[in-house]
């Protein structure tokens, strides 16, 4: 039975955490092995996201409870930059249940076949995707707070790798710890991560046994190897937490996880042929574009109304007339509109026509206008692709008296 790969992601922070920490610090010439470590591991994630224009990379993780695997996910991905294509071969056993999955992209289309089902999924795009194989951690957001607390929590385990420098300049790094060699530190971020998960969680598999209390690393083990350059070309690990369930159960949880990088700048990916096969395909629009933009001309309004007694009352209509639209800009004109015998809520009835441009990557542009009065307007407006609605919005104060909001539905005619 399948669990979360959150559980998952959080139960091995215990393997990910040691390894990062056992294969971290050795004296390797002037430079230190924690350091030449996280060199490594940044220079790889670099390449593989930028630099690299094709490689192959497989990958394993396999969790075992009390000796018996509960889960297991081994993956290959085949990505050619220059092609803009990739291909993904996986395989999930979870408990009982199986499951094989192939995937081919490539800025045009996206093919997916499932092992259960002899069906090939075939989706076009409109436009031109972009295909990532993979995105660098170490350029997302909090990454470098990430990469303070590894420093701290590795600590003072340099004497536990042994660093071997072959004969054609790659080096292996590898090293193991037991449970009398883990930090407290360690060992106290593992046990309340691990506790905390399993009681905020009620849906995990029946197969994974619920470690609550007496959380502790048992051991772990690993080996990297990096190429001349400081690329990665192989890594292994393994590590056990040990715990008791409320029961007062002992259990152990093994994680054994194994990545390869190879066919460096020399893998080729091939679009399969679905000649003679079974093929449903689909048309999928690109949202976050803004595709034939004049359909978007013409009359938008949403209403305003009040409160009064024991119900709401439409005391008007704010309207938004789109009158020129493109790729990158958008303008037209807001008014609004009373109903008889409410001009008093309309004292400061706003008219004006706007233009603005759309900001890169987004359906929003932004605008700067003069009221009818002549004073200085700002807002913006947003298209909304997937309901077929706009968003107008205007900056400053609002009559707290009336209720409105800023979604305009088209009015048909």
């Amino acid at each position: 039975m399948k669990f979360s790969k959150k559980t998952t992601m959080i139960l091995s922070f215990a393997l990910g955490t040691i390894m990062f920490a056992t294969t971290a610090i050795a004296e390797i010439a002037s430079k230190g092995g924690y350091d030449l470590l996280k060199d490594s591991l940044k220079y790889t994630a670099e390449s593989v996201s930028t630099t690299l224009s094709s490689y192959t990379m497989d990958a394993s993780f396999i969790v075992k409870a009390d000796g018996t695997v509960i889960s297991s996910d081994t993956s290959t991905n085949k990505f050619d930059a220059s092609r803009q294509a990739l291909e993904t071969t996986s395989k999930s056993i979870y408990g009982k249940n199986k499951n094989d999955y192939y995937s081919y992209s490539d800025k045009n289309v996206r093919i997916t076949k499932n092992a259960n089902a002899p069906i090939y999924y075939v989706t076009e795009f409109t436009s031109p995707q972009e295909v990532r194989s993979f995105t660098n951690p170490f350029k997302e957001e909090g990454a470098d707070d990430i990469e303070r607390i590894a420093d701290i929590l590795v600590g003072n385990l340099k004497e536990a790798v042994v660093v071997k420098e072959n004969s054609d300049g790659s080096k292996e790094l590898s090293g193991s710890l037991d449970e009398s060699q883990i930090p407290a530190l360690i060992n106290a971020v593992v046990s309340l991560q691990t506790k905390n998960e399993f009681r905020s969680r009620q849906d995990m598999d029946s197969t994974m046994p619920k470690i609550t209390k007496d959380v502790f690393v048992k051991e772990v083990s690993g080996k990297m190897i990096v190429d001349k350059n400081g690329l990665m070309q192989s890594i292994t690990g393994k590590g056990t937490i040990s715990g008791k369930d409320d029961n007062g159960k002992e259990h152990t949880l093994t994680f054994d996880l194994s990545a390869k990088l190879y066919n460096v700048n020399s893998t080729k990916v091939t679009k399969p042929d679905l000649s003679g096969k079974k093929v449903e395909k689909d048309i999928e629009i690109d949202r976050s574009k803004l595709t034939n933009p004049k359909k978007y001309i013409g009359k938008y309004k949403t209403d305003i109304l009040i409160e009064k007694g024991d119900k709401f009352e439409k005391i008007g209509e704010r309207i938004v007339e789109i009158t020129s639209i493109n790729e990158t800009s958008v303008s037209g004109k807001y008014y609004e509109q009373c109903v008889p015998g409410y001009e008093d809520y309309f004292s400061n009835k706003k008219s004006f026509t706007f233009s603005g441009t759309f900001q890169k990557d987004s359906l929003d542009a932004p605008y700067t206008a003069t009221n009818a009065d002549g004073n200085t307007v700002k807002g913006y407006i947003y298209i909304d692709q997937w309901s077929g609605k706009i968003n107008f919005n205007i900056d400053g104060p609002r009559n707290e008296k009336v209720l409105y909001d800023g979604q305009f539905s088209r009015v048909f005619e």
